[in-house]
C-alpha cells in the first residue's frame, strides 16, 4: 500500500465514520434505539479502520480491527485502552441490537453509545491530524 493509498483509504473510512455518526444521532433522536446502536458502532468501526489504514494495515474482519487497533495503537500509547475497549464493547452491542431478540437498549444507554462513538471519532480525527 502506497502512502497515497493509505491517506486516501483513511480519508474514505473517516468520511464513512462521520456519515454513520450522523445516522446514529438521527436515529437516536427519533427514538430508534436499535438502529442508533448499530450505526454508532459502525461509526467507531470505520474510524478504527481509518486509523489502521493510516498505518498501512488492511483489515478483513471486525475482530481483526479490534486486535490490530490494540497492537498498533494501544500498545504504542497512541490510543487509550479505554477507547480501544469501546470498539469491542460496541461491537457486542451492535450484534445484540441487530440479532438479539431479547436485547433492550434504554434511551440513556443509547445516548451513551452515541456519545462514546463521538469521542472515538474525535480521537481518530486527532490522531489522523484532520
Amino acid at each position: 500500500m502506497t502512502e497515497e493509498n493509505r491517506a486516501a483509504n483513511a480519508a474514505e473510512e473517516l468520511a464513512r465514520a462521520e456519515d454513520c455518526l450522523e445516522e446514529a444521532r438521527t436515529l437516536r433522536a427519533a427514538g430508534l434505539r436499535f438502529g442508533a446502536t448499530s450505526r454508532a458502532y459502525y461509526a467507531v468501526f470505520h474510524a478504527a479502520r481509518a486509523l489502521l489504514f493510516s498505518a498501512g494495515l488492511e483489515v478483513v474482519s471486525h475482530r481483526g480491527t479490534v486486535s490490530l487497533l490494540g497492537a498498533h495503537f494501544v500498545k504504542t500509547g497512541r490510543l487509550s485502552p479505554e477507547l480501544a475497549r469501546t470498539v469491542a464493547h460496541m461491537q457486542r452491542d451492535r450484534e445484540d441490537a441487530d440479532y438479539g431478540t431479547a436485547a433492550v437498549f434504554t434511551d440513556a444507554q443509547t445516548e451513551k453509545l452515541v456519545a462514546d462513538a463521538e469521542r472515538f471519532v474525535v480521537e481518530a480525527r486527532r490522531l489522523l491530524g484532520v
